[in-house]
């Protein structure tokens, strides 16, 4: 939990123009939060979440306006929760809480669930369009000069890494596909199973995107396997092909650099109690054994065979 939030609980429930007149509220803090803190907070029998941003994350790329523009058209297709009141320039948002649970990596990476994934995820990537452009390869460069200007203990062959993706990019880029609405934070928190639909939470990231690099966010973020990876992509387009297959692993391997790369700027800007030394040491391990995967370079020929 961040020990430096912008405002208090009492604060932030204060501001909230319809509670100013309620009989009964309560607040109780939710745990998992990492560079925000959230309650749930019961007023008057109806149960809702507060967040409370945490000082600095606007360093991690977040722009407050456009997460909220992006929930409220997330909210519209029935995937993301609904709004209720949000200051961005005081860092509160008030949703009406999901009553569901979190599912383990091991349950996220069967079939049936990965099918009931993807419907969600189909949802909002056909949705109303979101504010904003997102691409994992600017928002490394981003990461790259603030963990810098805050003097993260970058590791030694930070540039190394960098090389790496920007082949990727080079190939990627010709056949880059058209921005749809991305949530671009899948891993298990932020995804609730109410028992009828996976909804999802945490839109800070949330832009117009790769669709791909959703499919390969979520995928790392659940350890997928080969098999997973291909049953991912058939319940999502219905066929496995050698450029989505390349598209997808190539992606992969950028996602597990931009975890890496998210905890350097969380070191330098963020005093959350959280690991983030050993996750980011996690994500560059797993980079360093994404790139020297045999079968790059055959991803590589199959995803520019696609240009």
């Amino acid at each position: 939990m961040p020990d430096s939030l912008t405002i208090t609980i009492e604060q932030a429930v204060a501001r909230v123009p319809i509670w100013r007149k309620a009989s009964s509220l309560t607040a109780s803090p939710i745990s998992g939060g990492v560079t925000n803190v959230n309650y749930r907070v019961e007023v008057d029998g109806e149960a809702f979440v507060v967040r409370i941003e945490g000082q600095g994350t606007e360093r991690l790329g977040i722009d407050r306006q456009r997460e909220y523009q992006c929930l409220v058209a997330a909210s519209r297709t029935g995937v993301g929760p609904t709004v209720v009141y949000c200051l961005p320039a005081g860092g509160i948002l008030v949703t009406r809480f999901i009553d569901g649970r979190n599912l383990s990596a091991e349950e996220m990476g069967r079939p049936e669930m990965i099918a009931r994934v993807v419907r969600s995820l189909h949802l909002y990537h056909t949705g109303p369009p979101f504010d904003g452009l997102f691409s994992p390869f600017r928002t490394l460069e981003d990461y790259l000069r603030v963990a810098r200007a805050h003097r993260a203990p970058l590791p030694g062959d930070t540039g190394w890494m960098f090389d790496r993706a920007a082949e990727i990019e080079a190939v990627l880029r010709p056949a880059w596909p058209a921005a749809l609405p991305c949530h671009n934070d899948l891993w298990g928190p932020n995804l609730i199973d109410d028992g009828t639909l996976v909804r999802i939470v945490d839109w800070e990231y949330a832009a117009m995107g790769n669709v791909y690099f959703d499919l390969a966010n979520f995928a790392i973020h659940h350890t997928f396997s080969d098999a997973q990876d291909e049953a991912l992509l058939r319940a999502y387009f219905g066929a496995v092909t050698d450029l989505s297959l390349a598209q997808l692993k190539l992606l992969k391997i950028i996602a597990e650099l931009r975890e890496g790369m998210w905890c350097m700027v969380g070191v330098g800007v963020s005093n959350a109690d959280f690991d983030f030394l050993g996750y980011a040491t996690t994500h560059f391990d797993r980079y360093h054994q994404a790139v020297d995967d045999a079968r790059v370079s055959r991803w590589m020929v199959q995803a520019a065979a696609g240009a």
